[in-house]
């Protein structure tokens, strides 16, 4: 007989969309405790996700999702460590992640945090309107040059062939070496992005289309809380991976920043990650408990496992 599982439905909120592709500032999801563990289920629908809802009644039958047997996995190595009374993070070093920049936050602020902290590089979205992306890349790297620092974007695919194409030609000459990547600059198609790369010399990360992916990309982009990175990088063993939060509740950040240095302590290669997002989202009990600084992120201890103890245990949870 499986255990039961409980419930404890959430939303987050952010000043401003998050992506290309959706323009909610509200976000449903829930977590799960089963069997001293916990695991967090944080469905994007606009990326083909079941609502969470939906991803909780097939759970309920004993069906899952990538979603939710991810939060399943997260919550039986969590429970374990709990149980063993030790945290997940001990011996283990978190890597490094890019700044994820915030267009609900004032853009000043944000640039002398990233100068005062360090932060090697950052990421922000892109906009189907390229020309509004490219005048952001243009602010930052005037502001960042000194430093070096390097400038990554997120299409989410929006765009076309060819206005990717115009969006590269028409970048100013700062912007475009500072560029580090453009991730899924529109759908995935091997000899369209092999092609990109080699006439505009443009590094290309791929995360929507990895399963299909054979050319054409520097990096893969993996998210833990949907995906297990072993297999992707069974998939691509000679591309680095760039690991990354859902941008999904404090419990499944910290599971993508377990997962990460899991990782980096097996030597699988990693490019700067994406784990320091806490900040995109109104402050709660637990985004208070997570800090970054200068790409480094910090984790809660208390409990044992992905940490968060009393927090999680002063929620009202249902079984599902």
């Amino acid at each position: 007989m499986s255990s039961p599982i409980y419930v404890h439905e959430y939303l987050l909120r952010s000043g401003v969309a998050l992506n290309a592709v959706s323009m909610r500032r509200v976000f449903a999801g829930a977590l799960i405790f089963v069997d001293g563990g916990y695991g967090c289920i944080h469905p994007w629908p606009e990326f083909g996700d079941a609502p969470v809802e939906e991803q909780l009644r097939l759970l309920s039958e004993g069906v899952t999702t990538p979603v939710t047997a991810m939060a399943l996995r997260c919550a039986e190595i969590d429970g374990a460590a709990r149980r063993a009374g030790v945290s997940l993070f001990e011996g283990l070093e978190i890597p490094r992640s890019h700044y994820s920049w915030s267009f609900a936050s004032d853009t000043e602020p944000q640039m002398q945090r990233v100068l005062e902290e360090g932060w090697p590089a950052i990421k922000a979205k892109g906009f189907a309107n390229y020309g509004e992306t490219t005048r952001f890349l243009e602010a930052c790297s005037k502001r960042f040059e000194a430093q070096g620092i390097r400038l990554r974007v997120d299409f989410n695919g929006v765009l076309d062939r060819l206005t990717f194409e115009k969006f590269i030609e028409f970048m100013p000459l700062r912007v475009y070496r500072a560029l580090d990547f453009v991730e899924d600059p529109f759908p995935y198609d091997a000899a369209a992005w092999e092609s990109m790369r080699q006439r505009w010399g443009v590094k290309l990360a791929l995360d929507k289309g990895w399963k299909d992916g054979t050319q054409g990309f520097d990096a893969v982009v993996v998210k833990p809380a949907r995906r297990d990175w072993r297999t992707v990088a069974q998939t691509h063993p000679h591309s680095p991976l760039v690991l990354t939060s859902a941008m999904d509740h404090a419990l499944g950040q910290m599971f993508a920043a377990y997962e990460a240095a899991v990782a980096l302590s097996e030597g699988q290669s990693l490019d700067f990650c994406g784990l320091c997002t806490e900040h995109l989202f109104e402050k709660d009990a637990f985004f208070e408990r997570v800090s970054s600084h200068g790409g480094h992120l910090t984790a809660d201890r208390s409990g044992g496992g992905l940490g968060f103890g009393e927090v999680l245990q002063s929620l009202p949870w249902r079984r599902l």
